[in-house]
């Protein structure tokens, strides 16, 4: 009887949507009271000649999921009959979805928007003066970056059109005294599968049911792009296209209210900032938070208006750069996350009774507009807080000990150049160098390396990018260690002398030009390995058909009158034995030493100088990959999305993405690489365990990611051991559920207003007193702290790596930073040539671990290669291309496609007896 009643009711509120809808079609005249009667109550006056949404679209906001390109031309038509709203295109998605921003204000302003824009870009200079207080803010509303969280990108619309028709007095005010963006969709892709996803499964009327399939959408779900991507934590890391085209429109302006609109759990309320102090950077200064507390009040008073609740100064990280919401804090902008109950479609129970799609859109209309009202109220103060920010960075730098880092590595050029791009597309000050320089016994080359002043107006950002912070909070649902830096794996080196030489500063991005050093030859070409781009030009090569080999040991060649050193994994390209003609592979090197940006050297001689010949049994052949990827349901969609997007997007491999389900009916044979992210493989039978047994000791190469390891450990796969306490499920066995108030909404991948226990998270005193008794008996407020610092959510860790072993190829250092994010612990193995990686004894650098979990960590396995039968299995602990911006270890990933087959173990080696 109660199912009964909630159906009935949901379909009342559907029924009233419709009855709007068709208010819409068939009475114009009061169409516009219609379309405002839910979602605008106060709003009085509108211009008839406006289109709403509804009107626009066919149908009632909340009824149905927009998808994105009605969204963009419901945007362009406003933009056509409105003078207040003008529409750019700023990019597109890897699906080829437009990307748009509209700028919405007067049209006094909007004639004069460059001139506005120059005025308040002083602001973020130190050395002008603040700007008048008649300036317009500069306000910034960004809808719907996780695909997903659906609701915002349909108050995008209602908040276009309020602003592009309301004439009451207050909007007028705010049109002269803002300049505002809304980009509707940060998402255009992930929009997409979402909306056609609910719009799929949809009833009419309405499913209230939780468990209706419209509710539970199937993996991977609309929250990210394209590649599987959470664009929300790519704000620093600039990876996807994505981010890369709204950053560059961020810093067109640096607005001084940016916010991000977002949904949580269905059993929520309604969350907007300030958050609690212990998840605040500790570089950031006090007073812009203090300033989100201010603009707080505007929206605690429009939420009561209409009867929302809403919870503030709990849960959400708030200290690195990496959101939507907190990267502009760092330029000065006062950002904030908002984030309503999802609906899941467009209507279902919660604990807060039923709720719909369209009211969540409501609340987020409604703290969009209370944003444009304290912003306008409060500019003269957001003002002073852009100013101060960027004068305050200033005296933070001066106060460092590190007045400047050098980077650069002329055995990496084009790694160097893309942390150089990632630095000028953040809009910090680089400089060449001067001329030579050795730092911390580092050697750096003039034209190849570049100096960063830490004394510069973007000193936030660049302590972010190269600096290593300590937290001492337990409760981040995120990764704790973003120094981009370490995750690059580039030489760098901090100064900390108050004088520092520096040459002229770079502002666009130098090229380089791969060729062939000394022409056609008629023996062999040959490339160092130790460029990122080398493993580019390898599979290009191997694509075409061309043998290529790769030297297991160093050698020296004599080239123009000089010696010149090839390391372990260098490149070897015999004229002879191929299947093209030795001027057509002289112009193939050629082509493909240019489009991957290296230099091919041409010998005559296969006599080396020092070291092993071109002849010898250490050069061998590399195959080329044929791989397959776990993929579907059961597979941590984000790792599986890195993999595919380095493979695509890096390589150009067509990686065969492989549904979990297809793999006992699939033929292995096809494939000479295997690919399991982390995930749940339980599903799998034991026949289906077997074949891949079978398919590794037939050749095969068999390559595990974090509980992916644990697994193939549990399941025989190979001889190795997990750590006795380690604690993950790796037979697919679901952990157990978290206990603290950082747990995860399933969809939505963020924390939740209430506890798993049913109790909403507040923060205990840090004077309370934690009860404890014999048998570990602990206060109920303590589970928060307590169950949060048994995760490891993202730290960064040193471990010490084998340069010599073939995953190791390239690689220059034994130094190898790595970012934890999970349980899963490896023992060493008791081969003694087969860990690859070894975390060092003291390997805890940057972020937030646990003394626990440090001890764990600390001379465990970080990567093991393992021999079975004529296959090798390579088990990494971690997540190798973790976010697709570690590329220090995704080097790594890499090799282990290329060479793992190669590995010999503890068996005769290149003819070489073992010795004891």
């Amino acid at each position: 009887m109660a199912t009964e009643t909630k159906t009935i009711d949901a379909k009342n509120i559907f029924m009233k949507l419709r009855n709007i809808f068709t208010l819409l079609l068939f009475l114009p005249v009061v169409s516009a009271l219609a379309q405002t009667s839910y979602f605008f109550p106060k709003a009085a006056s509108f211009d008839a000649s406006i289109p709403s949404p509804g009107k626009f679209l066919g149908y009632a906001i909340g009824t149905h999921y927009t998808r994105h390109e009605q969204i963009v031309a419901y945007f362009r038509e406003l933009a056509r009959v409105s003078n207040r709203i003008h529409v750019q295109t700023i990019g597109k998605t890897y699906e080829e979805r437009e990307q748009i921003i509209a700028t919405i204000t007067a049209p006094a302003n909007y004639n004069r928007l460059e001139e506005i824009r120059q005025e308040h870009l002083t602001l973020v200079d130190p050395s002008k003066p603040i700007i008048d207080n008649k300036a317009p803010v500069i306000i910034h509303l960004g809808y719907n970056v996780h695909g997903n969280e659906s609701s915002s990108a349909e108050v995008s619309m209602l908040t276009a059109w309020y602003l592009a028709a309301n004439n009451d007095p207050e909007t007028q005010q705010w049109l002269k005294e803002a300049v505002i963006f809304i980009d509707p969709s940060l998402n255009p892709d992930g929009r997409d599968r979402a909306a056609n996803w609910y719009n799929s499964y949809s009833s009419f009327p309405p499913i209230a049911d939780p468990l209706d399939k419209e509710h539970q959408e199937q993996w991977p779900g609309g929250r990210t792009n394209h590649y599987f991507a959470d664009l929300n934590r790519d704000w620093l890391n600039l990876v996807h296209i994505e981010s890369r085209n709204r950053v560059q429109f961020f810093h067109q302006w640096y607005p001084n209210v940016q916010i991000d609109f977002h949904e949580q759990g269905s059993n929520a309320t309604y969350y907007f900032e300030p958050t609690p102090k212990r998840h605040e950077s500790p570089i950031v200064p006090q007073f812009l938070y203090d300033e989100n507390a201010v603009l707080a009040t505007y929206h605690a008073k429009a939420l009561d208006e209409i009867g929302s609740l809403y919870f503030t100064k709990e849960n959400y990280d708030n200290l690195s750069p990496i959101y939507g919401s907190t990267y502009p804090k760092f330029y000065g902008s006062v950002a904030a996350t908002f984030e309503e109950a999802s609906s899941r479609g467009l209507v279902t129970e919660s604990t807060n009774g039923l709720l719909t799609f369209a009211f969540s859109i409501r609340n987020h209309v409604t703290t969009s507009l209370s944003t444009i009202r304290g912003s306008v109220a409060e500019k003269a103060n957001l003002f002073k807080v852009q100013k101060n920010l960027f004068k305050q960075a200033l005296e933070q730098a001066r106060a460092s000990k590190t007045k400047a880092y050098v980077f650069g590595d002329s055995r990496d050029e084009n790694l160097t150049l893309t942390f150089l791009n990632l630095l000028l597309q953040h809009h910090i000050q680089v400089y060449e160098l001067e001329g030579n320089t050795t730092q911390e016994d580092k050697k750096f080359e003039k034209g190849k390396s570049y100096i960063v002043p830490a004394e510069q107006p973007n000193y936030l950002i660049v302590h972010s990018l190269f600096e290593e912070n300590i937290l001492k909070d337990s409760i981040y649902y995120d990764n704790t260690g973003w120094s981009v830096i370490h995750a690059y794996g580039l030489q760098y080196a901090a100064i900390n002398t108050p004088t520092f030489a520096k040459g002229k500063q770079v502002t666009s991005l130098p090229s380089i030009n791969g060729d062939v050093l000394g022409g056609q030859s008629s023996l062999a070409y040959i490339t160092a390995y130790t460029d990122f781009n080398a493993t580019k030009a390898l599979y290009a090569l191997l694509q075409k058909g061309i043998l290529v080999k790769t030297a297991f040991r160093p050698f020296t060649i004599n080239h123009n009158n000089s010696k010149k050193t090839f390391g372990n994994g260098s490149l070897i390209i015999p004229v002879a034995g191929q299947p093209i003609a030795a001027d057509s592979l002289y112009r193939l090197v050629k082509a493909i030493a240019a489009n991957a940006n290296i230099t091919f050297t041409a010998v005559s001689t296969g006599f080396s100088a020092e070291g092993i010949d071109l002849g010898s049994s250490n050069i061998k052949a590399i195959r080329k990959p044929e791989v397959a990827l776990a993929f579907g349901q059961g597979v941590t969609s984000s790792e599986a999305g890195q993999i595919w997007f380095l493979l695509n997007q890096h390589l150009g491999l067509p990686v065969v993405k492989l549904d979990l389900q297809n793999f006992e009916r699939a033929s292995l044979k096809r494939y000479n690489t295997l690919i399991l992210p982390g995930g749940n493989y339980s599903a799998w039978n034991k026949a289906t365990v077997d074949k891949i047994k079978d398919w590794v000791a037939e050749g095969g190469v068999l390559i595990t990611l974090q509980n992916a390891s644990a697994w193939a450990i549990q399941n025989d796969l190979v001889k190795e051991k997990l750590l006795d306490d380690d604690k993950d499920k790796p037979e697919g066995k679901p952990a157990a559920p978290l206990t603290t108030a950082t747990a995860t909404d399933n969809r939505a991948g963020r924390p939740v207003q209430q506890t798993s226990f049913g109790q909403s998270a507040t923060e205990r005193p840090e004077s309370e007193p934690v009860s404890k008794s014999r048998n570990s008996r602990l206060d109920y407020d303590a589970q928060q702290d307590v169950e949060g610092a048994k995760r490891i959510n993202g730290a960064i860790f040193t471990a010490d790596l084998d340069t010599t072993h073939p995953i190791a190829f390239g690689v220059t250092t034994r130094k190898l930073f790595i970012n934890k994010n999970s349980n899963t612990f490896l023992q060493s193995s008791a081969n003694k040539y087969a860990t690859v990686a070894l975390y060092d004894s003291k390997p805890f650098v940057n972020g937030y671990a646990s003394k626990e979990n440090i001890k764990k960590v600390s001379s465990s396995a970080a990567i093991l290669l393992s021999n079975s039968g004529n296959g090798q299995v390579v088990l990494f602990a971690d997540d190798p291309t973790y976010r697709s911006y570690w590329l220090g270890t995704t080097r790594l990933f890499l090799n282990s496609i290329f060479f793992a087959n190669l590995v010999s173990g503890g068996r005769n080696f290149a003819g070489e007896s073992e010795h004891e």
